[in-house]
């Protein structure tokens, strides 16, 4: 968290460098870029997920020659998508003049879009090469913390970089070099860390997979690239469609928001990243009960992610946007309530995406992610010109409330828990959590409006910390007769007994 913390900061330091050194066009032009190498890593497949999902067995019971086999399968098929990635990425290099509504205009300030593009895909490229597959071991194993401390430490002294570098040349070039030295470096670094880890990864006597589970492996990644494909889908093309429909500067105003959405998002996943390896091992005990009881208060701790965050954007997005760039850079209302929803709508992707992946079901509902990418796209597509920037969201949201929302519950309780009598008790769970989230929304926007407000920072501060209590205070408050209300209430009052013995000590 301190470590996530920091990064935040130092972000938008960053950003903010980059819009008083650069501007608007090269902010709206990096956003779209980013977002088109995002759909060209729909190559993956979902081949790391499959692998991890298959390390577990063998992690559990020491079988190293087995973890052998699946690692170097997990190379080959790595240095695959990497070549297959970087040949559709130049592929689509003359259809950005389309992509763009403004491209001419890019000339005209002197900006060479090929090759800033170009360097994007170099970029996404190299996170498929450099051995980036050995990081999966760590993460089998439950180590994340030692991924995430070495990310952390590099983006640090990448940011400081590029921040040098923005002040001093005013290049978007080296901006980019920057950012893929730093993907570099990160899976070399965590290459020679499972190596150190795991010595047996260097023994030479490697065995191929079974045809069984190499058949096994593609079935699940036919379903994982459809998932795969929906997730990237739900934001990637935002920026395709407001860059074709609205034009770059409207990208940039878009991707001062996201910046909160990619932080919450890289969060989250941090955090149930953390988890969901202990949730795989817990899901092989076949101890259903316990596992359902963990279950239910991985809703009450999602409720409490996604609430807090949706709604510190929906109450303090817009005034920290006006404090830190200027009000000419913010999307006004309803855009930044319609962000929290979808935040909010996004921890409860993460949290079933993770037991979906630690419970290997991949194919019980492959083809709900096609309906969600047609949903987001048809609604994006029909709303931006009447709505704007809120008609995407709106899209994005939808797909998600019509799909996911309710779809992978049940097929996680059928499949998962293996007890479709739970549904309903976990419905009216969701119902409750976002009814109470709703009003602890409104009650803190009324109170942000007329409390505190107008004093720049100090008010961003206040603002954000009323909403960090509020919510998950409430949340517990309200669950403290539930199993998991009384499980999560135990936790904090032994975090605050821990602090005070560090502190009376």
């Amino acid at each position: 968290m301190g470590g996530q913390l920091l990064t935040v900061v130092l972000q938008f330091v960053t950003r903010t460098v980059f819009i008083h050194t650069l501007g608007r066009a090269y902010l709206g032009i990096g956003g779209l870029f980013n977002n088109i190498v995002s759909m060209l890593s729909l190559a993956e497949f979902g081949v790391g997920s499959a692998i991890i999902f298959k390390l577990y067995e063998p992690i559990a019971s020491n079988d190293h020659t087995r973890i052998r086999s699946l690692m170097e399968f997990y190379k080959n098929v790595y240095r695959f998508i990497g070549i297959i990635v970087g040949v559709l990425g130049l592929a689509l290099i003359p259809f950005l003049p389309w992509i763009i509504d403004d491209y001419e205009r890019l000339a005209d300030l002197k900006i060479n879009a090929v090759f800033l593009y170009c360097l994007y895909l170099i970029k996404s490229v190299s996170s498929y090469l450099f051995f980036a597959y050995k990081s999966s071991l760590i993460r089998a194993h439950q180590k994340e913390y030692i991924l995430n401390l070495v990310n952390y430490v590099l983006v640090i002294i990448m940011t400081i970089l590029q921040i040098i570098s923005l002040y001093l040349v005013k290049s978007f070039i080296l901006f980019i070099v920057f950012a893929l030295a730093e993907v570099i470096a990160e899976n070399m670094i965590g290459a020679i860390l499972a190596n150190r880890y795991y010595p047996y990864l260097k023994e030479k006597n490697i065995q191929k997979i079974e045809q069984s589970e190499f058949r096994g492996i593609v079935k699940d990644c036919s379903a994982l690239f459809l998932y795969r494909m929906n997730g990237v889908v739900l934001k990637a093309t935002d920026n395709i469609i407001i860059a074709k429909f609205l034009g770059i500067d409207a990208v940039a105003l878009y991707s001062n928001y996201v910046i909160f959405y990619s932080t919450i998002n890289t969060l989250f996943a941090k955090i149930y990243n953390s988890v969901s390896h202990s949730l795989g091992n817990l899901h092989t005990t076949h101890d259903n009960q316990r596992e359902y009881r963990v279950f239910k208060s991985v809703n009450l701790i999602t409720a409490i992610l996604g609430g807090t965050a949706g709604v510190g954007l929906f109450v303090v997005a817009d005034e920290f946007v006006s404090t830190w760039v200027g009000a000419d850079w913010t999307l006004q209302q309803p855009f930044a309530l319609l962000l929290g929803l979808e935040v909010y709508t996004l921890a409860i992707r993460q949290e079933f995406s993770k037991y979906r992946a630690t419970m290997g079901l991949f194919q019980q509902a492959k083809y709900r992610p096609v309906a969600s990418m047609i949903i987001n796209i048809i609604v994006s597509a029909l709303l931006v010109n009447k709505l704007g920037i809120a008609g995407v969201l709106i899209g994005t949201i939808a797909a998600d409330w019509l799909t996911v929302a309710w779809y992978d519950p049940i097929i996680t309780h059928k499949f998962g828990f293996n007890n479709s009598s739970l549904i309903p008790g976990y419905f009216r769970r969701l119902f409750m959590y976002t009814a109470e989230v709703a009003v602890i929304g409104a009650v803190d926007w009324l109170i942000c409006r007329n409390f505190a407000a107008g004093y720049g920072w100090l008010s961003v501060v206040i603002h954000a910390l009323i909403c960090l209590v509020t919510v998950p205070s409430v949340l517990v408050l309200c669950s403290l007769r539930s199993e998991e209300g009384q499980y999560i209430w135990k936790l904090f009052l032994k975090q605050v007994k821990g602090i005070k013995k560090k502190l009376l000590h």
